[in-house]
């Protein structure tokens, strides 16, 4: 497994290529996606997600993966499924400054932060 200094291996400018329409629909489906965040966990050049290991949350979380890669190249996604139906857990990564976008972003949302 890479650790965080490897995740990186090109420069990708921090940019949302959606436009102000697209920007309102996509907060909405975000907003409908983190009603489910359980946790969180600082990383160290991002945060982690802990959704419910229920059968609906693999393809919610793989679809807003989905969303984001297409409009936000520079994240790093990596999801990680506990054993025995358990939790899932959604890393989000990047470059310098998309740590504090993923904190902005939470909190705008009412994620607790830990």
């Amino acid at each position: 497994m890479m650790n965080d200094v490897e995740l990186l291996t090109e420069d990708v400018p921090i940019a949302c290529s959606l436009t102000a329409d697209e920007l309102v629909t996509r907060a909405e489906e975000i907003d409908d996606l983190f009603t489910g965040v359980q946790q969180t966990q600082e990383l160290a050049d991002g945060y982690a997600l802990r959704f419910p290991g229920t059968s609906t949350w693999p393809q919610r979380v793989l679809d807003f993966i989905q969303g984001e890669r297409s409009c936000c190249l520079f994240f790093t996604f990596e999801l990680v499924f506990i054993p025995n139906q358990g939790p899932i857990w959604l890393h989000i990564r990047g470059p310098e400054g998309v740590k504090e976008i993923v904190r902005d972003t939470l909190t705008e949302r009412g994620v607790a932060l830990t």
